[in-house]
């Protein structure tokens, strides 16, 4: 073991849309600097495997231009998300990777509405 922390896993989905197939994936790293770039790195080679067009999406602890930079991936909104009270970072994310993101539909609508179970605000992207 590299280091002690929670278990962390990334949840991916290949979706039947209006659009054509979409891979959705959504994690939740580390909060330990280094390590959520280490895990960073892994699920995006990880999500080379399934089918573009291709989304991450989750709170990854890591600001947007290192997020950026350690994937290579083309932020869907930028929105500081924390913290929720008053936010002034944004830790929450929604990537999509360059390869294929032309099939993927436009962004037509993003926010970051208040939340009392989080410490947090969500991010949400439509899609058109």
């Amino acid at each position: 073991i590299l280091l002690r922390d929670e278990p962390r896993v990334v949840l991916a989905a290949v979706l039947d849309t209006p659009h054509g197939p979409l891979t959705a994936a959504a994690t939740h790293l580390s909060f330990v600097p280094g390590w959520n770039a280490y895990q960073l790195r892994h699920v995006v080679r990880a999500l080379r495997a399934l089918p573009a067009p291709r989304i991450l999406l989750g709170d990854l602890n890591i600001p947007a231009g290192p997020a950026r930079l350690l994937t290579g991936w083309q932020p869907l909104a930028r929105h500081p998300t924390y913290p929720a009270t008053a936010p002034r970072v944004q830790l929450d994310h929604i990537l999509a990777d360059p390869h294929d993101r032309h099939r993927l539909p436009p962004v037509t609508a993003t926010a970051t509405p208040r939340s009392t179970i989080s410490d947090h605000r969500p991010l949400i992207v439509d899609l058109g």
